[in-house]
C-alpha cells in the first residue's frame, strides 16, 4: 500500500527540517575551526632590539625550531625550517660562535637595526624595524637575501666536496684495499662496516689505524654529522658517484667498470635538495679533476637521481679553479 501524499508531505518536511539542521551545525562548526586554521600565531615583539637579540641567541642556544618560527614568523617557517636538519643545526651552531665573538647593533636609521655578527662583522640578512613601540625582526625584508646567501654556501660546498672526492679517490687505489692484486677506485662512499670497500670508514689514528681518504672531509664537518642520518643531504646537496662518461667527455663514452672493479677512471655528481631552496647549479667531476656546473631546473633532484655518466655536453661549464 502506497503511503498517502499527506504522509509523504511530512516526511519530506521532516526530513528538509533535519537537514537544514545539520547544515547549520556543520556551518557553525566550520566557523569555529576555520579562524582556528587560518591564525598562525602572532611574531614575537620586544620592548628593545636588544631584548631581540638576547631571544635570538636563547633560540640558536636551544637549537628550538619553535623558538626561531616565534623570532622570524610562522609565515617564513620553510626559511627557517630547512628539511636538511642536521645543516639547519650547524648553522644554527655556527652564528651562535660568530655572536658569542663579537656583536654588535648597526642603527642605519631611528626605526631599523642590523645586527653585525663575527669576526668579519657579517651583517645579518633580517633587520629589526620599530612597530609602534616594539621591535621585531622584519622577516620578509631579509628572505631573499638569506635564501640567496644559504645558496652561494651550499654551492661553494658542494664543489669542495667534489675536488675532496678526486683526491679521495686516488688516495684510494694508490692501494690494494682487498688484496686481489688490482689497483681501483671505489664505487661507494660508505664503506661496508668491517670492511674498506668505500671511501670512508671509522679509524682511531690514536691506536695507529689508517684514516679513510674521506676522514679528513668528515672531520671537519664533525658538528653537522651529529644530526645526519643516511640518505640526508650534506649541506643542502645530494652525491652520487658516477660509473661511466658519456659521448661529451674527453676520450668519448665508455664504462668505467671492468669485470666488476673500477680501474677506467670515476665520476661524481652533486644535485641540490631542493632547487632554488638549497642551491641551484648541479655538479659533475670525473677523473681529470674538472669541476663542471649546469641549471638543470626545477627537476635538478630528479634529474641528479637518475644520472649515470659523467657527460659535460651543450649547457654545462667548467667551474674556475
Amino acid at each position: 500500500m502506497k503511503p498517502s501524499l499527506s504522509f509523504q508531505s511530512k516526511a519530506s518536511a521532516m526530513n528538509i527540517t533535519h537537514f537544514w539542521s545539520i547544515l547549520r551545525r556543520l556551518a557553525l562548526a566550520l566557523m569555529l575551526v576555520a579562524p582556528l586554521a587560518a591564525t598562525a600565531a602572532p611574531q614575537e615583539t620586544f620592548a628593545t632590539p636588544q631584548a631581540a637579540v638576547d631571544a635570538l641567541m636563547a633560540a640558536l642556544k636551544a637549537d628550538s625550531d619553535a623558538a626561531m618560527i616565534a623570532l622570524f614568523g610562522e609565515a617564513h617557517k620553510d626559511l627557517v625550517i630547512q628539511s636538511d636538519r642536521a645543516a639547519s643545526s650547524a648553522n644554527r651552531a655556527k652564528v651562535l660562535a660568530a655572536m658569542q665573538a663579537y656583536r654588535v647593533l648597526a642603527e642605519p636609521s631611528p626605526d631599523r637595526r642590523v645586527l653585525v655578527i663575527g669576526d668579519q662583522a657579517w651583517p645579518a640578512p633580517i633587520p629589526l624595524v620599530r612597530v609602534g613601540d616594539r621591535w621585531r625582526f622584519a622577516t620578509e625584508l631579509g628572505a631573499d637575501e638569506l635564501v640567496n646567501r644559504r645558496i652561494g654556501g651550499n654551492e661553494y660546498n658542494a664543489i669542495h666536496v667534489l675536488r675532496a672526492f678526486v683526491d679521495a679517490q686516488r688516495a684510494f687505489a694508490a692501494v690494494d684495499r682487498d688484496g686481489d692484486g688490482v689497483l681501483q677506485f671505489a664505487q661507494k662512499l660508505a664503506s661496508t662496516p668491517g670492511k674498506r670497500d668505500g671511501l670512508y670508514w671509522t679509524a682511531d689514528p690514536a691506536k695507529g689505524e689508517e684514516m679513510s681518504p674521506f676522514g679528513p672531509l668528515i672531520a671537519e664537518s664533525s658538528a653537522y654529522f651529529k644530526g645526519h642520518t643516511a640518505g640526508d643531504p650534506y649541506r643542502g646537496y645530494h652525491f652520487r658517484i658516477l660509473t661511466r662518461q658519456g659521448e661529451h667527455a674527453p676520450g668519448g663514452a665508455y664504462n668505467y667498470v671492468i669485470n666488476g672493479r673500477m680501474i677506467a677512471g670515476f665520476a661524481m655528481v652533486a644535485f641540490p635538495a631542493e632547487w632554488d631552496k638549497t642551491g641551484v647549479m648541479s655538479f659533475i667531476v670525473n677523473h681529470n679533476g674538472k669541476v663542471y656546473q649546469k641549471d638543470l631546473g626545477k627537476n635538478s633532484t630528479a634529474i641528479g637521481a637518475r644520472m649515470t655518466s659523467f657527460d659535460p655536453g651543450p649547457g654545462w661549464k667548467e667551474v674556475a679553479p
